[in-house]
C-alpha cells in the first residue's frame, strides 16, 4: 500500500505542477494566494506531502482544475445558463422534475432528428449522374459546315452568293 500511495502522489504533484503552470501561476504566486509556504507548494508537486482539503479548496478559488489534479480527467464547469437551469430543477416537486426530464429527452431526439435531416439534404443537394453514363451537352459553338463556312446558311435569303 505504501508504494502505490507515493505512487499517486507522485502523479499527483505532476498534475498538480502541470495545472498550476496551464493556469500562469507560479509555485511562489500560489503559495502567497493560498497563505502557505512556497516550501509547502514545492513538497506537493514533488510527491512529499498530500494537500488536504482546504488546500485543494483554494486551488478552485484561483481557477486550478481540482478534478484533473485528482483525477487526470478535465472537469467541465457548467455555464451559468446551465446553473440557472440546475438550480431551477432543484426547486420544483418530483412530479414536475420528471416532466421536465421528459420534455428535454423530447425537444433534444427532435433537434437531432432535425439536425440529421438537413445534413442528409445537404448532401441530397449535390446531383449526380448514373455512373458509366453521361449526358451529352448542347453545342453552343456554331457547327461548320462542308465549305468550311461557319455559320453561314446553305441555301436560301440569307446565302451570300444569292442563290
Amino acid at each position: 500500500m505504501s508504494s502505490n500511495k507515493t505512487e499517486y502522489l507522485t502523479i499527483l504533484g505532476d498534475r498538480l505542477a502541470k495545472e498550476r503552470s496551464r493556469c500562469g501561476h507560479t509555485q511562489k504566486s500560489v503559495a502567497d494566494e493560498l497563505a502557505i509556504t512556497a516550501r509547502t507548494q514545492i513538497k506537493y508537486e514533488i510527491g512529499e506531502t498530500a494537500p488536504d482539503a482546504y488546500y485543494l479548496h483554494g486551488l478552485v478559488a484561483i481557477g486550478i482544475d481540482v478534478t484533473y489534479v485528482l483525477t487526470g480527467t478535465r472537469g467541465v464547469l457548467p455555464t451559468p445558463q446551465e446553473s440557472e437551469l440546475i438550480s431551477c430543477y432543484r426547486n420544483v416537486d418530483a412530479a414536475t422534475r420528471n416532466v421536465l426530464v421528459q420534455l428535454l429527452q423530447g425537444m433534444a431526439r427532435m433537434s437531432l432528428a432535425t439536425r440529421k435531416k438537413r445534413d442528409f439534404y445537404a448532401v441530397q443537394d449535390v446531383k449526380r449522374g448514373k455512373p458509366g453514363r453521361r449526358k451529352s451537352l448542347p453545342s453552343t459553338a456554331p457547327k461548320i459546315d462542308e465549305g468550311g463556312d461557319a455559320g453561314v446558311p446553305k441555301s436560301g435569303p440569307d446565302r451570300m452568293d444569292g442563290r
